[in-house]
């Protein structure tokens, strides 16, 4: 039934079963947590050392958290020190779409089979112990492919994040799996959120405030209607103090934080990162 949610677990379905007895049934795990705009090298150790599943750098030249070229790939070198330094397995990469790829029968169970699968590589154990590096993700936004799988592979990146109005078939044309930005705002429905999402392409989707990086929240009731039939990244004024009820309200596969863990726009606060990590590594849906 694509109208089920399902709890993402590492095991042989992958499904929870129901081994009630009463009302005693385990939480669910809790989400992926990813921390955005890293643009130094200490504040993606920081957002590594506390759990952070995936690390976001920012390519849109506007944004407050841009990096270049070579402070990305000097951060990715210094993740990936400290990577080897602990031995932490590294995930095995979902592959991008290809035009040739089977017809998608159902959406819903087509962006379920994609978390699942990333949900069992970066969390193999369950829980939230580390065990596993953080992916590397590239924020982009209105980019040609040809611009991004330039930057990819100059930088070394795990994932693309396209958080613009780029067309549905780029993830085709790129050398990483893509996150697909969906945008809310007041006027958002169900049925307009469901306009923006087509299987066979990016097989992740964040669902975050209208213009991405405004510090706003949204509804998260809606949020968690549509994650019945599709599960989501929620991105959108969390923080440290907000994140554990966004969680319960809105049940997301993975959490997103940018501003929320910041001293001023752009500047990172190392003991907000470790907060907000740890909070949302505790919380459950």
């Amino acid at each position: 039934n694509p109208h089920t949610r399902i709890t993402y677990l590492p095991s042989s379905n992958m499904e929870r079963k129901d081994t009630t007895h009463g009302n005693n049934q385990a939480p669910p795990p809790p989400p992926l947590v990813k921390v955005c705009g890293l643009n130094t090298e200490e504040a993606a150790i920081r957002a590594s050392e506390a759990g952070a599943d995936l690390l976001g750098l920012i390519f849109v030249k506007k944004s407050k958290r841009y990096v270049t070229v070579k402070g990305a790939r000097d951060i990715c070198r210094a993740v990936d020190k400290w990577i080897n330094e602990k031995a932490l397995k590294k995930p095995t990469l979902p592959k991008p779409p290809t035009k040739d790829d089977e017809e998608v029968k159902s959406a819903s169970t087509w962006f379920k089979d994609a978390a699942k699968e990333l949900l069992l590589q970066l969390r193999p154990e369950g829980g939230s112990s580390r065990v596993v590096a953080p992916l590397k993700v590239g924020v982009f936004m209105n980019h040609t492919a040809e611009q991004i799988n330039t930057i990819v592979e100059e930088v070394g990146l795990d994932l693309i994040q396209l958080h613009g109005k780029e067309p549905k078939d780029i993830p085709t044309k790129l050398n990483r799996a893509a996150i697909r930005v969906v945008h809310v705002d007041g006027d958002s429905t169900i049925s307009s959120l469901k306009e923006n999402v087509t299987p066979g392409f990016a097989p992740y989707l964040m669902l975050d405030s209208k213009g991405g990086g405004t510090g706003k929240t949204f509804d998260w009731k809606l949020a968690s209607k549509f994650g019945d039939e599709y599960p989501f990244f929620l991105a959108g004024g969390l923080d440290p103090e907000n994140v554990e009820s966004a969680i319960k309200a809105a049940k997301p596969m993975g959490v997103d934080v940018c501003g929320g863990v910041e001293k001023s726009k752009g500047i990172k606060d190392l003991e907000k990162i470790s907060k907000f990590v740890g909070t949302a590594k505790k919380s459950s849906t």
